[in-house]
Parts: structure tokens; C-alpha cells; sequence
């Protein structure tokens, strides 16, 4: 029986892990988050960075798969290259994935903290914090309102 994957694909898919997951890393300082753990704060998950650059690693794998068919099965022999283009691709596509789940994560935040700013009495300070801060700092700014 043949092997799944040569030596030679199982390196390049090494690579666009390692680039797509500094991909995702890089993501990790653009924003307010930073470099954290995952953790749950103010009854919101927050992967950190394992999970950002998580799905960095996996979005620039999903990139090269679709880009490189490779025959994992059967007696298909496609010379497959790895270029510069293909490890920068997994690094965009890394950033790229990463900014979208983070993304996702501070909509979520943001939509509960319109839910409960929308049911308290109007607040100019907490209106400030939620308009200029974070998205964890608008959730406590609208935790903290009075009813």
C-alpha cells in the first residue's frame, strides 16, 4: 500500500502551520485584547492567543489544501512546489483568519453590551466609555450603569 503523504508534502504542510499560526500571532497585538490565555471574563469566553493563532494555522492549511491538490490516495504523481508565494499566502491568510475570529468574538461582545445599555436609563459617562473603549470596557461600562 502506498503512504498517505510523502515526506515532502508532510514538510510543506509543516510550514504553512507555522506560517498561518505567526499569521494568527502577529493578529494577536492589533486590537485591544493582547497577549492573554483563554479565559472567561464578564460571562464572555475569550480564546487568547492559542486560539487565535489556532485558527490562523488551520485557515492558512485550508488555503494551501485548496490551492495544492495533492493525491493523498491512489497512484496520482502531481509534482507539487513550494514557493515564497505559498508561504506568504499562508501568512495573509493566517493574519486574515485570525482577524476574522476575533472579530466575531468582539461582535458578541458588543451585541450584549447593546442589550444591556438598551434597558437601562441613558448614562453620558457610560455613552463615552462604550463609544471610545473596548469591547470588554463597553460591557462593564454597561454592566455598571444604574437601572
Amino acid at each position: 500500500m502506498k503512504r498517505l503523504m510523502t515526506e515532502q508534502v508532510q514538510v510543506m504542510i509543516a510550514f504553512v502551520l507555522v506560517a498561518g499560526a505567526l499569521g494568527g500571532f502577529v493578529n494577536v497585538f492589533i486590537g485591544d485584547a493582547g497577549l492573554h490565555l483563554p479565559r472567561s471574563d464578564n460571562g464572555t469566553f475569550q480564546p487568547g492567543y492559542l486560539g487565535t493563532v489556532f485558527v490562523g494555522a488551520m485557515a492558512a492549511l485550508g488555503s494551501f489544501c485548496a490551492a495544492k491538490a495533492v493525491a493523498l490516495l491512489g497512484d496520482t504523481h502531481v509534482a507539487t512546489a513550494f514557493t515564497t508565494a505559498d508561504l506568504a499566502n499562508a501568512l495573509m491568510v493566517g493574519f486574515g483568519g485570525a482577524k476574522w475570529f476575533k472579530s466575531e468574538g468582539e461582535k458578541d461582545i458588543l451585541q450584549k453590551t447593546a442589550a444591556i445599555a438598551a434597558g437601562k436609563p441613558a448614562d453620558p459617562d457610560a455613552a463615552a466609555t462604550i463609544a471610545t473603549g473596548t469591547p470588554m470596557q463597553a460591557l462593564a461600562a454597561a454592566r455598571a450603569m444604574k437601572q
